[in-house]
């Protein structure tokens, strides 16, 4: 039976004095029969003195004794219990560590459907969406023939819709094709500053209606970058998109190329618009995140359902390079992008490639 230490060092005690008691009679018993003994007690008296203390402290052994085994039943019921709730606990949570797995797998076939349908749904929305964009184009372009002055406006407005809605059906593909991992980069050396150009001109348009600066600082002398110059070209006019967009009219925008180091090239495209709040940097990143008030957006601006930073920060890191955020509500909005000038290892000639999604 296990015994407390405590209680053990108790025991010892007291059979030390029981010791010492026994030792203590016959020390007197031998010196009462010399006769040296005190003269006041008789020996039966010494002994019926010496025995009763012998018999108290072994009653008190005997309770120490009781109550030592009462503990030791108490702890093992105790212990029996714990252990009950320590199994109990146990399964518990295996069970829960199942469930978990199970909801997980579900988790992941249902976001293989979303990817899919995505790509299904693009890709059927795409095929008749272009045939509309074509006739639009004709006939903005009076192509078909004169356009009345009373239908300007409407086939004007049907037009930029209908390439708004193209935007997103590019994005919604792009978006399935990251998530799937049928993005491929069609990778040729090319000229960052070439490529930052293409996408201000592309976009001339809608910060020249909101009447802002905008400058362009390029990098003198930056190495060629092998890089997919379409998918690069996506990134940049994403983030001078964004700095159009949420930049009140008459605000500044600037675009920087440089070369922080031999293995790389770098793109900073800053505005002094709305800014980012704090809590926000960490979800612009992700898809479908709109933070900013509708009240900011215009049907004539560049437009997104929330996808633009999730599918360029992909491209980026497709390329092995990074992207950050630094901004101040209210004052400005930065963005990073740091591309390498090495080429990943490519597969071996003859080696079979992934091929684009459509």
């Amino acid at each position: 039976m296990d015994v407390n230490p405590d209680s053990r060092d108790r025991i010892a005690e007291l059979e030390a004095e029981l010791a010492a008691a026994r030792k203590t009679i016959q020390s007197l018993m031998g010196r009462l029969e010399s006769g040296k003994g005190p003269r006041e007690f008789s020996v039966f008296e010494t002994t019926a003195r010496l025995e009763a203390l012998v018999a108290a402290r072994t009653r008190e052994l005997a309770d120490k004794t009781r109550s030592l085994e009462e503990a030791n039943r108490e702890l093992h019921d105790l212990t029996a219990n714990l252990d009950q709730i320590v199994r109990q606990r146990t399964r518990a949570l295996a069970e829960s560590e199942a469930q978990l797995r199970r909801r997980n797998v579900e988790l992941d076939r249902l976001n293989r459907l979303k990817s899919e349908f995505i790509s299904i749904a693009a890709h059927e929305f795409r095929t008749p969406m272009t045939a509309i964009i074509g006739y639009l184009d004709l006939l903005a372009a009076e192509r078909l023939g004169p356009i009345p002055e009373s239908l300007r406006r409407p086939i004007g407005s049907l037009n930029r819709n209908a390439h708004r809605l193209k935007r997103l059906i590019e994005d919604l593909l792009d978006v399935s094709r990251l998530e799937s991992g049928r993005m491929v980069l069609k990778r040729r050396m090319s000229q960052l500053n070439d490529i930052v150009q293409a996408a201000l001109t592309e976009q001339e348009p809608f910060w020249t209606e909101k009447k802002h600066e905008v400058t362009f600082v390029a990098g003198s002398n930056l190495p060629a970058v092998d890089c997919d110059p379409d998918k690069i070209h996506q990134v940049v006019a994403n983030l001078l998109g964004n700095a159009i967009k949420y930049t009140p009219e008459r605000g500044e925008v600037r675009l920087e190329t440089w070369q922080p180091d031999s293995g790389h090239v770098a793109l900073r495209v800053r505005d002094n618009g709305i800014g980012i709040p704090g809590w926000a940097r960490k979800k612009i990143f992700e898809p479908f995140s709109e933070i900013i008030e509708a009240r900011h957006h215009t049907s004539e601006s560049p437009d997104s359902a929330g996808l633009g930073l999730y599918i360029a920060k992909g491209i980026v890191e497709l390329h092995g390079a990074s992207i950050r955020v630094d901004s101040e509500e209210g004052g400005f909005t930065e963005f990073t992008v740091t591309l390498p000038l090495a080429v990943k290892p490519q597969p071996a000639a003859g080696e079979e490639r992934p091929q684009p999604g459509p």
